[in-house]
């Protein structure tokens, strides 16, 4: 199944992330155009309005508006907007990320809002040193959360005020710990400064400073100016970000749809279309990156020998009993960010779906059922989560695994989200589905996108979690190759 980036990993995050590194110390009453505030060689902080042109592969896929503001009593206020198109049949995505920096350039409080059709989610927060408190607005639902991190957080999209603190001379390095709405968590970044460069920016040929940042197992390449702002960004797949005029980087979005997701899927041979009757499959994983930390080998439905990969499929015959009071699945029957199981629309609707449910399997099998009646399957924006899903009825894996999780959970089966990639014909596209307790040590994946309980022997098994640790599977686009070596059945 193709799927779009920004569903599965969160990758319009890393997009915006892209667009500027912006050098905060202090504002100018007016803005001069664009081309004059880009030639001025001051590292001072020029309020007004940048736009960036995205690219893939040579086409224009969006553009990203930055807007620089004085902060009442402080500071600086950051608003990026960014436009996506990049899910064929979708509507295209519109993020809007904003930050509030205090006088001593510290992050105090931001605010995301995703938008795709009828798909709306928000994420809003207050920062103070460690400590964030969070809202997250999906669904029509506000939940609440607090975190306490290692360190005080930088905004991923708006990194230019800590870079602005540092030396940035040729083979310096630094790392500090970047907060990401969309996946919530906190992730350590670490910066190079390669050195000056030359390139031609909005007509200008002008000396650029090269910055290499390592997010997630995730290398980008960017190129600043003296006051940390994004010239020019590479950052992987054919994806670009380039400083433009307003004009130009307005022009032809929104007039062609590109396929972002159809490029990492890999090719392989030796396989037919489906293999929803394959008992085992045993395949050779080429370029793997041990490091990511892949949960490849579960001494059950897979088992990996080196680069060598077995999988088999389950026995789905029978599950364990509803609602266990083991302490160590509790985790799996509770609600997490995006999987509101607690929500009272969410526990209503699986009392509808399990009803009659004789055993964790026996519940899978049921709201499977359920949510291929009540949801449609089709590509959306926005940041997945089980309440939105419940709501707009309608999604791909990364919404049919949240609300799976949602519903499970609430109706007693303790269930996580996997992700990694699935075969159809003759390719393997990433994708997100789950697995649910069976008795004992046993889990068995279930795939509600595609119906199966339990999912066929395509489905290799990277990470397990949400969208934070599927971010991870990044490290493997572009570089892995699988060779099919035996099927059975």
């Amino acid at each position: 199944m193709r799927r779009r980036l920004w569903d599965l990993l969160g990758l319009g995050s890393l997009l915006v992330f892209a667009t500027v590194l912006a050098l905060l110390l202090r504002s100018r009453p007016e803005a001069p155009p664009e081309d004059v505030r880009l030639l001025d060689p001051s590292a001072d902080i020029q309020t007004g309005e940048e736009w960036l042109g995205l690219y893939f592969q040579g086409r224009k896929v969006g553009t990203t508006h930055v807007v620089k503001a004085p902060r009442p009593g402080g500071g600086h206020r950051f608003t990026a907007e960014t436009r996506l198109a990049i899910a064929p049949g979708a509507e295209p995505m519109e993020i809007e990320v904003r930050a509030d920096l205090d006088a001593a350039r510290a992050l105090r409080s931001f605010a995301l809002s995703a938008e795709a059709g009828p798909s709306v989610t928000e994420v809003r927060g207050t920062v103070d040193g460690r400590h964030i408190d969070l809202v997250v607005d999906s669904g029509g639902a506000e939940r609440r959360r607090t975190l306490e991190l290692e360190a005080p957080p930088v905004l991923r999209q708006f990194d230019g005020p800590y870079l602005a603190g540092l030396d940035p001379k040729p083979g310096a390095r630094f790392s500090y710990l970047a907060f990401d709405p969309v996946t919530q968590s906190a992730q350590p970044v670490e910066v190079e400064v390669i050195g000056p460069d030359r390139l031609v920016v909005m007509s200008h040929e002008l000396t650029a400073t090269r910055v290499r940042q390592r997010v997630s197992g995730v290398t980008l390449e960017a190129w600043i100016n003296a006051r940390g702002e994004v010239l020019r960004q590479e950052m992987g797949l054919g994806l670009i970000a380039v400083r433009e005029f307003e004009e130009e980087a307005r022009r032809g979005v929104g007039r062609e749809t590109v396929d972002l997701a159809a490029a990492t899927t890999i090719p392989v041979e030796g396989l037919p279309p489906r293999l929803d009757r394959a008992v085992r499959l045993d395949v050779v994983l080429e370029g793997l990156d041990d490091e990511a930390g892949f949960t490849l080998d579960d001494g059950h439905r897979q088992r990996r020998e080196g680069d060598r990969l077995w999988v088999r499929l389950e026995d789905a015959s029978a599950g364990g009993p509803l609602a266990p009071g083991d302490a160590a699945l509790a985790p799996f029957l509770s609600a997490a960010p995006l999987v509101e199981a607690d929500h009272p629309d969410i526990r209503a609707a699986a009392a509808d779906a399990a009803a009659g449910a004789t055993d964790t399997l026996d519940a899978s099998r049921r709201i499977v059922a359920w949510i291929r009646r009540h949801v449609s399957q089709e590509t959306v924006g926005g940041v997945p989560g089980a309440l939105e899903t419940l709501r707009t009825r309608a999604g791909d894996c990364n919404e049919h695994g949240a609300l799976f999780a949602a519903l499970a959970r609430a109706a007693g089966v303790p269930t996580r989200i996997v992700a990694g990639l699935a075969y159809r014909d003759g390719r393997f596209s990433y994708h997100a589905w789950n697995e649910v307790w069976a008795g004992g040590e046993r889990w068995v994946a279930v795939d509600a996108t595609w119906g199966q309980v339990p999912a066929d022997v395509g489905h290799l098994r990277f990470v397990t979690g949400g969208l934070d640790r599927q971010v991870d599977l990044l490290r493997l686009m572009g570089r892995l190759r699988i060779r099919v070596l035996a099927l059975e059945g």
